[in-house]
């Protein structure tokens, strides 16, 4: 309509009154007035554009200021950190020795880091300061703490190689690490280290750096710092380190256990090779240095002082607990002369040691068998006794089997997520479970031991044979979460993808330690009482100074003490009838046995294909009234070479009975405390899974049905081939009565024909009895004598009747004698 207007209603000049109307027959205007108009629609987009060009730049204004505020507010946080973070660790002060204490406030041991002898940086050898930055921090004198180009680069080189080869974190912070902060993996600790390490760089050098660095990392073997660790493997100072000796050690720290020279002297070479590689691609020795490392054998020197502490498996429990629960650093144990009062019972303690040196209780094995034994007091959970190895001279900070092993605990879940939570839910030991093949879905079918089936069984024997199968049933009853929140509250590791029905068999993705087994049972021999586990009663600093303490025990109710000491009940009888008669003693004993299968992969097949039968893990947790112990015997990594071939019911269970049977000699036999107004909840109305039975019986019926289907066709089939020999014989009957006839009309021809009467006399008495005949065998006698001797004889009707008598009498016995025969034949296959 605007644009129609504009033709013929024009615009006069800016100073013109009125406007220009176009009239007929005048020149018309248009082009003028298309030229305004698209000079008008100019205008209007220059507006629009002015107008998103001011309302970007007061969005950019917006944001610039909201950016300034968040940049402030983060400035002013990293700085609180940055003005709260303590460093003064970093001091060459010489190290003070912190004290352990039994729980009769014995000492056990003194622990010190003074073994390590500080050094200068210009005491260390040049190659063994470039090898620990090769393979540690590569770009160490170029970042300011935090390396985000070396995080880059370590993710690339760990996933070309395909495994962890190298770390993200900085030489920097590892020494913040080590020396500040315990080694929990939090976010807050991550920043508080990172902030930590630039603060370490603006107040120290980098050969300053380095120089703590070498002096404070572990090496393994009992040594702290490069100086120490020289004289323990090569039995030199450092100062006179070769290239691979170099090499070697600064292989050492990412994991001392596992390149560990002396214990693993493969992955060890292995890893000094990857550090000269590292060297050599980095520039720092030439590929010449390179090839003549590699290509040198380890040759170690050990020392032969002692390097471990007393009762190592305890102290490092001990020295972990400090760390997790008080917030201490490793360092600060080992040099600020602390006094640490434990609960550990030497008694206990020495007797679990003196078994674990004894090879007989284990079986023999091609070479890296292990295991781990905890013990605890089930009243207050704390801990007796530790044995994390069977290391006869186990090193300090050694990988723990005891506490630190996480393996799947096979049938010993069972009363924690099974049997427990079911009590609790009002079941009791009579109550019944079908047990047989079942399909629990998504294929999942688990089998018994052996693959035997019971059919309806208690939960009691259940339990104490350890079947399989009725687990699984009683857990889908109650259902996966009752059993799964039950056994979290225990205190097991469980994970979210652990909510299958095969976690009622141990099927663990992320496994448990025996120390957590331990503590889990102590709920049973507690009245129901979950005992939280602890090692530490106090510690002290060297000023006298509280530190923290566990003065008061944590007890968690869980289970009702009816319920409590029924699952006692039944589990003594699983040491007394079951699969745990192993752990029988002069003294009462309750417990369960657990077994662990090899997995179902092409790696444990034989040559033909079939699995083979082995064990991964056994377990034998039990208890008395006076401790709880949980056993775990298995292999660091199990492999076709290396797997068991027992029972958590053998070696576990002998392990257990020895070393509570001498940790409690002097101690007087006691029973389980019966709680009061205990009843003892019998069941046996309740019955689980009857559904599997009605389908094994549809399933047999239907067999049935076939099978008689069957033998009726057979029977039928027999009657038809019966009558057709019958029929077949009649015939031949028949034609055999013909042909007699008619010899007997040629005969006549020949001989002198007797009187009518007398001929038909004769015949009457010769055809009389053939008709009487009822059985088959009896008319085709008859006839054959007939045609054979051609002879007529006269009987009396008397003789006839007598006769018809005695042939009614052997058919009416034909006739029962083989009805009964069919029915014997017949019997056996009903009774099938």
């Amino acid at each position: 309509m605007r644009f129609v207007q504009a033709i013929f209603v024009l615009p006069t000049a800016p100073n013109s009154p009125s406007k220009s109307t176009f009239m007929f027959g005048s020149s018309p205007p248009v082009v003028k007035t298309l030229v305004q108009h698209d000079m008008g629609e100019q205008q209007m987009t220059i507006q629009i554009k002015l107008k998103i060009a001011v309302m970007s730049f007061l969005f950019l204004i917006v944001i610039a200021g909201l950016g300034t505020v968040s940049v402030a507010w983060c400035w002013n946080s990293y700085m609180n950190i940055y003005r709260a973070i303590d460093i003064s660790a970093l001091s060459k002060e010489p190290p003070r020795s912190t004290v352990f204490y039994d729980s009769n406030g014995e000492v056990i041991t003194e622990l010190t880091n003074s073994r390590m002898e500080y050094m200068t940086l210009d005491q260390f050898p040049k190659s063994v300061q470039e090898a620990v930055i090769a393979v540690e921090d590569a770009r160490f004198r170029e970042h300011q703490g935090i390396d985000f180009s070396g995080i880059a680069r370590a993710l690339y080189h760990n996933w070309k190689s395909g495994e962890t080869v190298q770390g993200g974190s900085t030489i920097t912070q590892q020494l913040a690490k080590t020396l500040l902060f315990s080694p929990e993996q939090t976010y807050s600790r991550k920043i508080n280290e990172a902030v930590a390490s630039i603060k370490i760089e603006n107040e120290y050098s980098k050969d300053q750096i380095l120089e703590l660095y070498l002096n404070y990392i572990y090496f393994g073997e009992g040594s702290w710092g490069l100086e120490r660790a020289s004289q323990s493997y090569f039995g030199k100072k450092a100062l006179d380190l070769t290239l691979a000796e170099s090499a070697l050690l600064a292989a050492i720290p990412k994991s001392p256990t596992n390149y560990s020279p002396v214990k693993k002297p493969e992955q060890s070479k292995e890893r000094r090779n990857l550090v000269l590689n590292l060297m050599a691609e980095q520039g720092r020795i030439t590929q010449a240095d390179r090839d003549r490392a590699r290509n040198e054998d380890i040759k170690l020197s050990l020392r032969t002082e002692p390097k471990v502490a007393k009762h190592p498996s305890f102290i490092d429990h001990v020295i972990n607990e400090a760390i997790d629960k008080y917030g201490l650093t490793e360092q600060q144990i080992l040099s600020s002369g602390y006094h640490i009062y434990t609960t550990m019972a030497p008694t206990v303690q020495n007797a679990a040691e003196e078994v674990y040196k004894d090879p007989s209780y284990f079986p023999e094995d091609a070479g890296g068998l292990q295991s781990g034994i905890a013990l605890m007091q089930p009243q207050t959970g704390a801990v007796l006794g530790i044995v994390g190895s069977r290391n006869s001279k186990q090193e300090f900070r050694e990988f723990n089997y005891a506490t630190q092993n996480e393996r799947q605990p096979g049938s010993t879940i069972k009363p924690i997520l099974v049997y427990a939570p079911a009590l609790s839910d009002g079941f009791g030991p009579r109550d019944k479970i079908f047990d047989a093949e079942t399909d629990f879905g998504g294929a999942y079918t688990p089998m018994n031991y052996m693959r035997q089936i019971h059919g309806w069984v208690t939960l009691e024997e259940a339990l104490v044979q350890s079947y399989n199968i009725p687990a699984v049933a009683l857990l889908k009853e109650i259902g996966i979460d009752q059993g799964l929140d039950f056994a979290s509250k225990a205190g097991l590791p469980l994970l979210p993808e652990d909510r299958t029905l095969g976690i009622a068999l141990g099927g663990m993705s992320r496994g448990t330690s025996p120390l957590a087994m331990a503590q889990a049972y102590t709920l049973f021999a507690n009245n129901g009482n979950l005992a939280k586990a602890y090692a530490i009663t106090k510690i002290v600093d060297r000023n006298g100074q509280l530190v923290g303490s566990e003065s008061v025990p944590v007890l968690e109710p869980l289970l009702d003490p009816s319920s409590a000491y029924t699952m006692t009940k039944m589990l003594e009888k699983v040491v007394n009838e079951g699969t745990g008669q192993n752990a029988q003693m002069d003294r009462p004993v309750a417990g369960k046995t657990g077994t662990t299968q090899l997995p179902d992969i092409p790696e444990f097949k034989d040559k033909y294909g079939n699995q083979i039968d082995g064990t991964k893990d056994a377990w034998f947790v039990g208890y008395t009234p006076e401790l709880v112990a949980a056993v775990w015997l298995g292999y660091d990594k199990t492999n076709k070479e290396h797997y068991l071939s027992t029972t958590g019911g053998r070696y576990p269970a002998a392990l257990f009975k020895e070393v509570v049977s001498r940790a409690l000699q002097d101690a007087p036999v006691v029973d389980f405390e019966e709680p009061e107004a205990y009843a003892f909840v019998r069941g046996g109305s309740k019955r689980i899974n009857g559904e599997q039975e009605a389908i094994l019986l549809a399933a047999a019926a239907a067999e049935k049905a076939a099978r008689d289907k069957e033998e009726a066709l057979k029977q039928a089939k027999l009657a038809k081939a019966e009558a057709d020999k019958a029929a077949a014989l009649a015939v031949k009957a028949g034609a055999s009565k013909e042909k007699s006839s008619d010899t007997k009309k040629d005969n006549g021809k020949q001989t002198p024909v007797p009187s009518n009467a007398d001929k038909n006399k004769t015949q009457t008495a010769a055809n009389e009895p053939k008709k009487d005949t009822s059985t088959k065998s009896s008319v085709s006698s008859d006839k054959s004598a007939a045609g054979k001797d051609q002879k007529t004889t006269a009987v009396s009707k008397d003789a006839n009747d007598k006769n018809k008598d005695k042939n009614e009498a052997v058919n009416s016995k034909n006739n029962k004698d083989t009805k009964d025969n069919k029915n014997n034949n017949e019997s056996p296959k009903k009774t099938k």
